[in-house]
């Protein structure tokens, strides 16, 4: 509805409702915008100056996922949410210069980014972003400019690239950051030194970038989300120069987790550039060395797939980075590099070293050793306090499994065998699940190295159940995979639909496309074992979708091969 000559109220492009004028909206995420809500349930971020369209889309994304990040970055446009925009906004008087200028002739640049999540997801997160809406309040100027107390006293300055770059090699962490609250094109000069020919001046500069822009991300969200939306727009621009990008982004997340945390998904999100894969294990690596949950949360089981990598680089950066976060579950892939001789740089926090995938194998096992062997004692230590000391019992259990690891590690597989047999008594009479989780997965092991299928199956499935019940996803899918294995090694396909359907549930929780991609093809497979070659079709085509959505074309165009025949048999009304 016109409400003057040249000017129109704002209305929803989905709904054409009255729209509410943007507020302010905690917690203040990268950009500086503000947000809207409309009936409807769309929402909408305002730019002010018009410039940040594409931020402040992503934004609003997230505000419609009521920042749930992990969910707004797996969406698709058009499939899961539309979008619109309207440009020519005024937030002073509410209105839309359909034309660009107000009434005095004057440039309107503001500009309204709408998000209409699909109506299932919306009523997962509609009440949410409600709430969040209606607590916010309006900014005089339309835009979030709050600053620390030390930005508003401290003047404008300009700082030169020369000033910039000896801070960053001298290491000067504080004096960098009062330079950057003073001058925002700091950043940018940082930025550049990620180009330097100099390895050891670009890592230097890796690690100062990132501990800057984390420390002053609560005071300016707004730079330092240009900083992050940049250097991931160029990791993800082939044609772009992006040496450092990811390290730094990594860095970033690392320093900053609760506010960067969900940026790691779109890290393991470029995997498929194949160049790029040692800088994305490392910036993972390095974040798990702090925060192993938060990457355990991610699409964590990528680090495993790499450790097959034909690439020395990666395969060694892969396993660095497991070493790191004390990925225990990896160990037994872990073992088989120790002999690997191949060669690599990788920069390990301190310096850059050329060695060899083996000897960062047997580094990341000596780490995974001794976190392990810490854990233990601090239990200990905590039994202790509470019931003087284990029973002697289970410190002779303890002594014996040592021994049976060893003789596992040895080959001597019927003697490992009987004395794992004669360790779990004691474990299983004591209530030690974990142990007895521990003990079980490599008996199955040792009897899948002999060829005795049947005989693993159920220390496997013990193992499951206490993985199960401890709440730990990341080691139930392992097991899961171990049993379908058997499973299918006996041809007894049937039985592997539960344990597909389960695994399917707990990866697509962990956000793992790959993983989930093979659980549906391999549920397809079982349905057309079974004869059911619609169920089959609707499971295969999911799983082609997603591999061809994550660049894993080859994979893809075989599913599509095999569909076609389905459904030329189907059509032709063959079994």
């Amino acid at each position: 509805m016109s409400i003057s000559k040249g000017l129109i109220e704002p209305l929803c492009p989905f709904c054409s409702q009255r729209l509410p004028r943007p507020r302010q909206v905690e917690p203040k995420r990268l950009g500086d915008f503000d947000f809207g809500v409309c009936e409807c349930g769309a929402v909408f971020a305002h730019d002010v100056t018009g410039h940040n369209l594409g931020a402040a889309m992503v934004e609003a994304l997230g505000f419609a996922c009521d920042d749930d990040w992990d969910l707004a970055w797996s969406l698709m446009p058009g499939e899961d949410y539309s979008d619109a925009l309207i440009e020519g906004y005024d937030f002073s008087r509410h209105a839309v210069f359909p034309k660009g200028y107000d009434l005095e002739g004057n440039r309107v640049r503001g500009a309204l980014s709408f998000i209409r999540l699909n109506n299932d997801l919306m009523e997962l997160k509609a009440q949410g972003v409600r709430e969040r809406f209606q607590q916010g309040k309006v900014s005089s100027t339309g835009r979030i400019t709050e600053l620390s107390s030390q930005k508003k006293s401290a003047g404008k300055k300009r700082y030169s690239k020369r000033q910039v770059t000896e801070s960053v090699l001298h290491g000067d962490i504080e004096r960098l950051i009062e330079m950057a609250l003073q001058d925002k094109l700091v950043l940018r000069k940082m930025q550049r030194l990620l180009y330097t020919a100099d390895l050891e001046s670009r890592w230097r500069a890796v690690l100062t970038l990132g501990q800057v822009a984390a420390a002053i991300s609560r005071d300016d969200p707004a730079t330092v989300g240009d900083l992050l939306r940049r250097l991931l727009y160029s990791a993800n621009d082939s044609a772009a120069a992006n040496w450092g990008a990811i390290e730094t982004v990594g860095e970033i997340i690392r320093n900053q987790p609760s506010l960067y945390g969900s940026f790691i998904r779109h890290i393991l999100g470029l995997v498929g550039d194949e160049p790029s894969r040692p800088a994305i294990v490392w910036a993972v690596g390095r974040i798990g060395e702090l925060h192993p949950k938060l990457v355990r949360n991610s699409s964590f089981f990528v680090l495993f797939d790499l450790l097959e990598s034909k690439d020395p680089s990666t395969r060694g950066h892969a396993v660095w980075a497991l070493g790191k976060m004390g990925a225990k579950e990896a160990k037994g892939a872990i073992t088989k590099l120790i002999d690997d001789k191949e060669e690599f740089y990788i920069f390990n926090g301190q310096e850059l070293v050329y060695t060899d995938v083996g000897t960062v194998a047997r580094e990341a096992l000596n780490s995974m050793n001794q976190k392990e062997t810490k854990v233990q004692e601090e239990n200990r230590g905590t039994s202790a306090q509470a019931s003087a000391k284990e029973p002697p019992e289970i410190i002779e259990a303890r002594r014996l499994y040592q021994e049976a690891d060893i003789l596992k590690n040895r080959g001597q597989s019927l003697d490992a065998l009987a004395k794992f047999e004669e360790v779990l008594v004691i474990f299983e009479n004591a209530g030690y699940d974990v142990e007895v989780a521990n003990i079980c997965e490599k008996m199955g092991d040792l009897h899948v190295m002999r060829g005795n299928m049947k005989a693993a199956l159920a220390p496997y499935q013990r193992t499951l159940a206490i993985c199960e019940k401890k709440n730990d996803p990341i080691s139930t899918v392992i097991m899961l995979e171990k049993v379908i294995d058997i499973y299918r090694h006996l041809e007894e396909y049937d039985k592997t639909l539960p344990y597909y359907f389960r695994a399917l549930e707990l990866v697509e929780n962990l956000s793992d496309v790959k993983r989930s991609a093979m659980f549906l093809a391999g549920i397809a497979d079982v349905y057309e074992r079974q004869g059911k070659i619609e169920e089959a079709l609707d499971a295969y085509k999911l799983a082609e979708k997603l591999f061809r959505g994550m660049g894993a074309r080859e994979k893809a165009d075989i599913l599509l091969e095999g569909i076609s025949a389905l459904e030329g048999r189907l059509r032709g009304g063959g079994g």
